[in-house]
């Protein structure tokens, strides 16, 4: 694409303004109605880009049903050709101005300003809501102020509806900006209206104080400070602010939804009742539109920017977990007093891991810091506490400990947190374990590499986590992945990679599919015999999963290869579509969203399939989800 380039005979792309995980934002002239617009294009390749486009298609259609004067508005989509490339385009109106997080860079806004966004942000919310919609990603970088001094929220839509690009929910990692995002997000609870609420509680605080309540750097902490920590207290007075407003980002910051404003439109209704608050000053709620448009100019006297309704990813804080000091030897510091777990610790449970997965023995450093030698002597000792759920416990107010002593990006601190991660699968909370382990598995990829020692453990380890937790298809896709990866860096007869291996034919025969497991264990039996030994459990419990699962095959043939369903009537690649929209209910009645049930349920000829897609975790993929409910 290039300036000058015509879409549907009809836009002609004058600027490029923007490029994001969904495509390009372009500056065009709509040449039949006579009005600039933005373009947001999207190019057909296969692959994600041609998932890009479904989604694509399916936000321009639920952004385009909310009518809302602080809603960007959407004109027109279509599809179009380039030359040999087909693209996807959602045609918006163009706003000229700036973001709040550019409002907050130049300084504090009014006090009167900040309520008065806070209760257009409430309307966009209400109206969204009202139409079945979740926006979950509220941050300042989707709010926007324009030149004429409307308030605009911006990318509705976008987050609930997408399933796959720019590091949303493909495998469970995180949808929406850890910053703003409500603890019920951070565990997989029931999301509705509630968690956009408490993500407008998050930037009220900015747009009052100039810090975020929350202002861990990295997602880890981040997580703990949303699911743990009380917000700060806010101080009406010192920011010149009514005093009803502390209460209510009291309420808008609960961590139980339920303790939060019952909708939008009651939190606009209170924001409202503060117009005529009587304290003067700034903190009176003026009612001035040149307040608005004094906020849109910004006072700087800097041009406004051109600010297109495009896409913003998410902003997940990095967290370059690095690797964990290996053994040395040298002599241990002295060993600090403990802290003492809760009295009433998390209970155990049973799974034993394989030793790929094993925290490693932390060694002191050779230089001697007393604080980092502390907390490793601290750390090696909550690896041999009395049970999973205490070493858990201590791992945790280490990893806290260790934000505070040695800074969140410290190689001590981040290795606490991944450390934490697998006690905390042993005690049987494979959920929250995996929650954390998918970000910081991302993080270590994208800082260390998918091949480094600590980050291939890792990536291990949730992929244990995910099979343990029944997602036989997922962890299949990820041994896949990472067994290429295991044997580059460790060679194909490490006791690791055979384990890899071994655990690849297990998942297989759990997801129904024996005859591939039966062919995996007869690949894998002689390497084991050769490198292990005939004697050596690993191996001999390779032969009995192979007998049992040959055994299950014969008994199968004999029963005529036991009750099968009829045969689906519709692709896996029709059935995606709908459990996509299933997944996050794009629909905007029930009748609608149960018409799609039974299309389903019809196409799969599998009854109460419904029930499957509403229960499928996070971490499982709509890919996954589909192969799984198709079988073997």
């Amino acid at each position: 694409m290039r300036v000058g380039d015509v879409l549907d005979g009809r836009y002609e792309l004058q600027e490029k303004l923007g490029q994001g995980g969904f495509g390009v934002v372009w500056r065009a002239q709509d040449t039949r109605m006579r009005r600039p617009v933005a373009v947001k294009v999207i190019g057909h390749h296969g692959g994600d880009q041609a998932k890009a486009a479904l989604r694509f298609v399916r936000e321009a259609c639920a952004a385009g049903n909310l009518s809302h004067p602080h809603i960007v508005t959407v004109h027109d989509l279509g599809q179009s050709e380039l030359g040999d490339q087909e693209v996807t385009f959602l045609v918006m109106e163009l706003l000229t101005g700036r973001t709040l997080t550019e409002v907050l860079r130049a300084g504090l806004p009014d006090p009167a300003l900040s309520l008065r966004w806070g209760r257009e942000i409430c309307g966009a919310l209400a109206a969204a809501h009202d139409a079945g919609m979740v926006h979950r990603d509220i941050k300042p970088d989707n709010v926007m102020v324009t030149d004429a001094g409307h308030l605009k929220v911006l990318d509705f839509g976008i987050a609930q509806l997408d399933t796959g690009a720019g590091g949303l929910t493909t495998t469970g990692t995180i949808v929406g900006s850890p910053a703003y995002m409500a603890p019920e997000r951070w565990t997989g609870g029931r999301v509705d209206g509630r968690a956009d609420l408490y993500a407008l509680g998050c930037v009220l605080v900015e747009l009052f104080t100039g810090a975020r309540p929350f202002s861990g750097d990295s997602t880890p902490v981040l997580m703990y400070q949303h699911l743990n920590e009380p917000p700060p207290a806010l101080d009406p007075a010192q920011f010149g602010l009514p005093p009803q407003v502390a209460g209510l980002v009291a309420e808008l910051l609960a961590k139980e939804p339920a303790e939060r404003p019952a909708d939008a439109r009651t939190v606009e209704r209170r924001l409202a009742e503060l117009a005529g608050w009587p304290g003067g000053g700034a903190g009176a709620v003026a009612a001035e539109p040149t307040m608005v448009d004094r906020a849109a100019a910004g006072g700087s006297g800097a041009p406004a920017a051109v600010v297109a309704v495009a896409p913003v990813a998410p902003v997940v804080p990095v967290v370059p977990v690095v690797p964990v000091v290996p053994p040395a030897p040298v002599a241990p510091p002295v060993v600090p007093a403990p802290v003492a777990p809760p009295a009433q610790p998390v209970p155990p449970s049973a799974p034993v891991l394989s030793p790929l997965t094993t925290p490693p023995v932390i060694a002191a450093g050779a230089a001697g810091d007393a604080v980092r030698d502390g907390l490793r002597a601290r750390r090696s000792a909550a690896y041999r506490a009395a049970t999973a759920g205490e070493s858990a416990i201590l791992l945790q107010t280490i990893a806290q400990e260790s934000v505070t002593a040695l800074g969140a990006g410290d190689r001590d601190t981040l290795g606490a947190w991944r450390d934490f991660t697998w006690y905390l699968s042993r005690t049987g909370d494979l959920d929250g374990a995996i929650r954390l382990l998918t970000s910081v598995v991302a993080d270590m990829r994208a800082t260390l590499g998918p091949t480094d020692p600590d980050t291939l453990g890792a990536r291990y380890h949730l992929t244990w986590c995910i099979g343990e937790s029944g997602s036989a298809v997922t962890a299949i896709r990820l041994l896949r992945e990472l067994l290429p990866d295991l044997t580059a860096a460790w060679g194909p007869q490490d006791s690791r990679v055979l384990k890899g291996r071994h655990d690849l034919a297990v998942h297989q025969a759990n997801r129904g599919d024996l005859q591939g497991a039966v062919v995996q264990l007869h690949a894998l039996l002689p390497d084991l015999a050769r490198t292990l030994g005939d004697h050596h459990p690993s191996t001999v419990q390779a032969w009995q999963d192979l007998a049992g699962y040959q055994q299950r095959l014969a008994q199968a043939g004999r029963k005529g290869g036991g009750h099968r369903r009829r045969a689906p009537r519709m692709s896996p690649i029709e059935a995606l579509v709908l459990v996509r929209r299933l997944r996050v209910w794009d629909f905007g009645t029930d009748q609608e969203g149960a018409a799609c049930v039974a299309a389903l349920e019809r196409g799969i000829g599998l009854k109460g399939v419904a029930d499957l897609v509403f229960e499928a975790p996070d971490h499982v993929s709509d890919e996954d989800l589909v192969e799984e409910i198709f079988g073997p």
